[in-house]
């Protein structure tokens, strides 16, 4: 009896285990989502997010300008890591409401 449940439970990992391989990417996942309110009144930058340094990230615009930002707990993110295309909505102190990730 001890074997069967012993050889059971092995089954049921090696079974469950092998779904892990085909995994979905956790970057696909959109957590990050404006408010009607932020696309109307917030400006928002496009660009390569180049450096995640603590609260403070840095976006390369479309125009070449490397643009400071502040983000903190109140940030909707979306899982993001630098060289990512991002679209940060932003007050006009620079600090990011929205921060999306963005298909290059």
């Amino acid at each position: 009896m001890k074997r069967t449940v012993e050889m059971l439970l092995v089954a049921a990992l090696i079974s469950g285990g092998g779904g892990l391989a085909f995994a979905a990417d956790p970057m696909e996942e959109k957590e990050a989502t404006p408010s009607i309110g932020e696309r109307l009144t917030k400006d928002a930058i496009n660009g390569t997010l180049m450096k995640m340094d603590g609260e403070y990230y840095s976006i390369r615009n479309t125009d070449g300008e490397l643009v400071k930002v502040h983000v903190d707990k109140s940030t909707k993110l979306d899982k993001v890591v630098e060289g990512d295309m991002v679209k940060a909505y932003v007050t006009d102190k620079n600090h990011v409401t929205t921060l999306q990730r963005v298909e290059k």
